[in-house]
């Protein structure tokens, strides 16, 4: 028989979040730093490598300062730390990495934070340096002292520092090629804007979702694990952007990517989206699900997910990847079930017991259609048959 634990286990591995001290949570705990980066350039050359020792000559790179809304100490130390990761060559040009911080954002703020950075491959500016060539980069960093789980932003972050590089391309030539003249004035107004607000497009719109959809948040978790085409009307640019992300962020989509490779063509495919649309105006949210009921597993996710603070950004959004790590699990496990009732009546009915329990059965089924083999299908068959006599539902 399945076990209760594992039944809509929103509650039961999210429960132990509520009890946590709650914290204030404000933009000033988040900020930016912008580096130029010489790859090649040694310690003769000029390189400004905060623990670079005068008679080193090891160290073959450049980082200096270009922009940041830290203060001078914070972004000393910053750098330090920065310049210790890249002199390990340790780094994927466009793909950010993640490092704890000792740095102090003020004198009455702990100094634990952690810092995004990524190396951004702009279109190439050679400098010649005493005959000899060097290539520069850029590094650009966030840090906040707040959001511990800023690890799980990383398709967001990534995706952000590709508007950086567009704006870096367009300004490169207004940063001289020598590192001591470099000015904060110079750097573009609209690139400062957008390192200044990388915390509102990338972190904030979990908020934003929150508090627009309220009590309809669920509708928001069902229709990305559906799979579902959403068509959202009456929103703003910005509520549909927040949307769209919230959705994506929710999606377990990468899993299905994965095993689409490995079907046969004359196994069941249920990448026939739904479509579910919502309408905004100023007073309502309204859902049209074509029938599709959201699943006691989604409404407790939204439940869960309204009972977090709104501004507590890595609780929201470690409350959704649990969400996903709970859907995945359950899914595993019908998956067993169902495989082992291919030679074992009674398997079947523990399937049946846990479809039923779950919370999410209906949902359940559609994604163990994608890889199941015929005898899989035959006996998930059976089983849909069964439930459909007993008028349950699986909701």
């Amino acid at each position: 028989m399945a076990d209760e634990s594992d039944s809509g286990s929103v509650h039961s591995n999210l429960s132990e979040q509520n009890a946590d001290k709650k914290a204030p949570y404000n933009n000033c705990l988040r900020f930016y730093a912008l580096y130029s980066f010489y790859p090649n350039r040694s310690n003769k050359h000029g390189n400004t490598t905060p623990d670079a020792k005068p008679n080193e000559d090891e160290c073959n790179f450049s980082l200096s300062i270009a922009a940041t809304n830290l203060s001078a100490s914070a972004e000393t130390d910053l750098r330090r730390c920065l310049a210790n990761k890249l002199s390990k060559g340790s780094y994927m040009p466009g793909s950010g990495n993640f490092l704890s911080l000792g740095i102090s954002s003020s004198e009455d703020i702990s100094n634990s934070a952690v810092c995004y950075y990524n190396v951004l491959s702009c279109e190439p500016i050679e400098i010649e340096n005493n005959g000899e060539p060097e290539y520069k980069q850029f590094v650009v960093c966030f840090v906040s002292f707040s959001d511990s789980s800023l690890d799980l932003f990383r398709f967001e972050l990534d995706t952000y520092c590709k508007g950086i590089t567009k704006l870096l391309d367009a300004e490169s030539s207004v940063l001289v090629s020598d590192p001591t003249s470099q000015q904060l004035s110079q750097i573009d107004t609209n690139l400062k804007d957008y390192l200044d607000s990388w915390h509102q497009t990338v972190l904030e719109y979990l908020t934003r979702c929150v508090k627009r959809l309220n009590k309809n948040i669920h509708y928001l978790i069902f229709s990305s694990l559906l799979d579902a085409q959403l068509i959202i009307t009456g929103a703003t640019p910005q509520e549909e952007e927040d949307i769209n992300k919230f959705v994506q962020c929710c999606s377990i989509a990468p899993l299905v990517e994965q095993l689409r490779p490995e079907l046969d063509d004359n196994l069941v495919d249920i990448r026939n989206q739904p479509i579910i649309k919502l309408n905004l105006d100023k007073d309502s949210v309204t859902f049209d699900t074509n029938g599709n009921i959201p699943s006691q597993f989604c409404r407790l996710a939204g439940e869960h997910l309204l009972t977090i603070e709104s501004q507590n950004i890595t609780k929201l959004r470690d409350s959704l990847e649990s969400v996903k790590l709970a859907f995945i699990h359950n899914l595993n496990k019908v998956k067993r079930f169902l495989k082992q009732a291919e030679i074992d009546h009674y398997a079947l009915y523990r399937s049946y017991l846990y479809l039923r329990k779950c919370g999410s059965g209906e949902l359940l089924i559609r994604y163990v259609k994608i890889d199941a083999t015929s005898e899989t299908l035959s006996v998930l068959k059976t089983l849909e048959e069964f439930i459909q006599k007993q008028g349950h539902s699986l909701q």
